[in-house]
Parts: structure tokens; C-alpha cells; sequence
């Protein structure tokens, strides 16, 4: 595997429900007891196995890039609760964020930016009328309502995933407000934000035909590293 420099990202995902009994059952047991005890307040199955292939796949890839067993690694809640490495294990430009849903999981690693991922499953219920006015930028909300009938639940999980990946990436959660930044799509950009658009990268996926991956990066400075 190439060396993790600056400015490098990566990404996988995988399906959770394709794991036998022996593969989860590795996966679990990378996790601390604070994961496993997470893993098991959940009342599905489904909703279990896909939060232990997430944490064990953040924990792989952690590994890959940092340099540690996967086990080793622990972790904090930044000032707005977005998960971070320890301090101790002295990686602070080791950056990474993981997301999932019951048939699909991911989890991108960056040194030295902030990272933000997001995957929705487009067979989840679609978004009730108004709700992109409500919350979104004008200019989304406009474009949606352009957005022919058939293709505007996929459209708004476009949007959607890619707004639910930046706040990820600065941390701050949706409490920063939804409309106070913009995407435009085809292809995916970062039309405006506090404090400018020149650091942010957006990419987006369709990894499987009923999935949509969004992932956002903030360029940090350029300290050695």
C-alpha cells in the first residue's frame, strides 16, 4: 500500500450483510468495550452488524494509515461531538469519518483535512413536501422544484448526503443551519459557505444502484508531517 503522505484520502465501503458469523465476530472483537457496548444497546440485527462493520472498518483503515494495530486505537468527542483519535496516540493529522446504513457501510481516512462522509439508501422513505424550503438554501429548494417528480427523491438525497458530508467535515453538526451553505449538482459543488468555497473538495458516488455516497474535504494547512 503507498505510503500515507499529505493531502492523501481513502475510502471503502463494503456490505455488512454479506459478513458470516466468523468475519463479525473478528470485526467485534477490534472494538473497545465502549463500541461493543454501543453494538449491543441496538434492538435489530441488522442495525448491529452494520455498526460493528463500520467501527471495524474505520479501525482498519485507521491501521493502514496510522501505523497501529487496529485494537489499539482510541478515540474522543470533539467540542461538537464528532469523533476523533486520542491524543495520546500523538496522530493529530490523522483524520477520519464513517457513516452507514443497515445494507452498506463507509469510511474515509485524510491526512492533514477534514473529512466529512455520508451514504443514504435511496429506498428510504422520500422527504415530505416542503422540507428542502424549511431547511435548505433557496437555491437547492429551487432546484429541486425543477427536478422532474420521478428524479426528486434522488435529488434530494444528492443534496442531502453531500450538506449531511460538510457539516461532518467542520464538525459543527446540522445546528450550524443547512441554508447557510449551498450545493449544486451534475457535477457536485460547493457553491457557497462561511468562510468561502477555495479549501472544499466534494465527490460523489452511487456505489451500489440503491446508494448514495457523498464525501467532503476541507484542505488544512500545510505543516510537515
Amino acid at each position: 500500500m503507498a505510503p500515507f503522505t499529505r493531502g492523501a484520502v481513502r475510502l471503502r465501503w463494503l456490505h455488512p450483510g454479506t459478513a458470516d458469523a466468523p468475519t463479525l465476530a473478528a470485526w467485534h472483537a477490534t472494538l473497545d468495550a465502549e463500541e461493543q457496548a454501543a453494538a449491543a444497546r441496538f434492538r435489530f440485527e441488522a442495525d448491529r452488524r452494520a455498526y460493528v462493520a463500520a467501527h471495524a472498518l474505520a479501525r482498519s483503515m485507521l491501521a493502514g494509515a496510522g501505523g497501529l494495530p487496529a485494537p489499539c486505537f482510541r478515540f474522543r468527542r470533539g467540542p461538537q461531538g464528532k469523533p476523533e483519535l486520542d491524543a495520546a496516540h500523538n496522530l493529530p493529522w490523522l483524520r477520519f469519518n464513517l457513516s452507514h446504513t443497515r445494507s452498506l457501510v463507509a469510511c474515509a481516512v485524510a491526512a492533514g483535512d477534514d473529512i466529512g462522509l455520508d451514504v443514504e439508501d435511496l429506498s428510504r422513505r422520500e422527504a415530505g413536501p416542503g422540507l428542502a424550503e424549511r431547511y435548505f438554501a433557496p437555491s437547492e429548494a429551487a432546484l429541486l422544484a425543477a427536478t422532474p417528480q420521478a428524479a426528486r427523491h434522488a435529488a434530494f438525497l444528492r443534496i442531502w448526503t453531500l450538506k449531511e458530508a460538510y457539516v461532518k467535515a467542520t464538525g459543527e453538526g446540522i445546528a450550524a443551519g443547512l441554508d447557510s451553505f449551498g450545493f449544486t449538482l451534475d457535477p457536485p459543488r460547493l457553491a457557497f459557505a462561511p468562510g468561502g468555497t477555495a479549501r472544499w473538495r466534494v465527490m460523489q458516488w452511487q456505489p451500489t444502484p440503491g446508494h448514495i455516497l457523498a464525501m467532503a474535504l476541507r484542505r488544512g494547512p500545510d505543516p510537515a508531517l
